[in-house]
This record gives structure tokens, sequence and C-alpha cells, in this order.
């Protein structure tokens, strides 16, 4: 069993590797569903309910058992977990759950609950892993609002639902746009983090330089 170990809060999860930018199995609902902020507020509600609690239960699986029955088990309490989540999210938005329904459900298969569990959560502390994937979550919502809210905008006219203007881009609402949003997002932030990874090892190539001067 590997040893699990003290884990620095860490917010990687919100943008260098925010879930959203990364994994097909988490973007196709962001590229398709989030047209609006009523659909990226269920999105990232059902995404939390499903994920989180997930990953809090299965973390209580024997390592023991076979990597392949633990990856079962934990597609099984996800699937659990999704009937309290579709009950609570058509309680609260019943005229537009329905319509993101589909993608609710893919929620259940994400690689946030099947490959970062066993890959990082599941190495550290259980405090810490708790802190580690609600980061990861937050990043997902921050994601799937940003989307959402210019889809919103162009293709409605509307934030929230509150008429601001006509619409300026009806297409904006189509999921070519979406992913065309997504993939700018994600070259944005791989952009961002490169350009400070470089100037980080040029700094450090600099001090090294002066300490063998």
């Amino acid at each position: 069993m590997a040893e699990r170990k003290d884990y620095p809060i860490c917010f990687d999860g919100l943008f260098r590797q925010n879930i959203v930018l990364t994994s097909g199995l988490v973007t196709a609902p962001v590229i398709v569903a989030a047209t609006t902020a009523e659909r990226a507020a269920i999105l990232s509600l059902s995404f939390f309910m499903i994920s989180y609690f997930s990953i809090l239960i299965c973390r209580m699986i024997p390592k023991k058992i076979s990597y392949t029955v633990r990856i079962i088990l934990y597609a099984m309490v996800a699937a659990t977990v999704f009937i309290p989540t579709a009950i609570l999210v058509n309680t609260l938005f019943p005229e537009t759950a329905p319509t993101v329904s589909l993608y609710i459900e893919i929620i259940v298969v994400n690689s946030l609950l099947l490959a970062k569990t066993e890959s990082r959560f599941y190495l550290i502390t259980y405090a810490a892993m708790a802190v580690d994937a609600f980061v990861y979550i937050v990043g997902y919502a921050i994601v799937a609002f940003a989307v959402a809210l210019i889809r919103e905008l162009l293709a409605f006219g509307t934030v929230f639902g509150a008429h601001i203007c006509d619409a300026l881009m009806p297409a904006a609402k189509s999921p070519f746009f979406g992913f065309f949003l997504v993939g700018i997002f994600a070259a944005a932030c791989r952009a961002y983090y490169n350009r400070k990874k470089a100037a980080g090892e040029k700094e450090a190539d600099v001090l090294r330089k002066e300490a063998e001067a």
C-alpha cells in the first residue's frame, strides 16, 4: 500500500490542472450544456455532489481489492449518489434540469473520480484529500460559469436570466462555440503557466550563474 503523506494545500485544480480544460468526459457537459448561468449552476452542483461525496465515500474502499474492482465500485457509488443529486436539481430547477439530465449522468464516470482518486487523492491524508478535491470542483465551476456567462450574453442577451441587450450572436449557444471557448481557455491557461515556468527556470539559471561567479 502506498504511504499516505501530508500534502500542502494546492490550488492546481483551479487553473493549471483544471479538470474541464484537461479531461474529455468532464469537458463535454460544459461544451454542450453550459449555455446559461442557470445551466452552469446545475452542472456545478451536480458535479460537486456526485464527485465530492463519491470521493469521500470511496476512500473507505480497501486498497487490497484489485484496481479493476475498485474502479467498478467507484462508479457504482457515484451512480448511487446520482439519485439524490437528480432529485435535488430537479426540485431546485424544475424547468431547466430535465434539459441537461443526460450531461448530469455523464458526470457519474468523470475522470476526477475514476482517475484522480488513484493517482492523487488517495495517496494523501483524508483531510488534505477533502480540501484538494474541493479545489478541483471549484475549478470546474469557475470554467463552467465563465463559459456559460459568455454564451448566455452573446446568444440570448441575458446574464443570470436578466435582460441586458439584444442577442449579439445566437450561434454562441452551439456546441461548436462551446468547444471554441473551452479551447481558448485551455490554451490561455497553458500559455500562462508555460511562460511562468520558463521565467522561473530563467531566474534560477541567473541565480546559479551568480553563485558560480
